[in-house]
């Protein structure tokens, strides 16, 4: 479940279906997947364990590419 972009180019999903922590499995997909993707912990310390913050500022080729990368990983 992704919130509705407002305005920004970030993006924020809940991944409550992947996991209970949002840091571990951040970590786990950089180091998997060579992705950062920030956990949701840095911007909601309630729900925050359960969602995270993609960032979508960079060039095309380069976010197609880290979504290929991601499609394993987000099941």
């Amino acid at each position: 479940e992704v919130a509705p972009p407002d305005g920004a180019f970030y993006a924020y999903a809940d991944i409550g279906h992947l996991t209970d922590d949002s840091l571990a499995w951040c970590a786990r997909v950089l180091d998997e997947t060579g992705v950062a993707i920030t956990p949701g912990l840095d911007f909601d310390t309630r729900k925050g364990h359960r969602t995270v913050r993609m960032s979508f500022a960079g060039a095309t080729d380069e976010i197609e590419r880290a979504l290929q990368l991601l499609r394993p990983v987000l099941g």
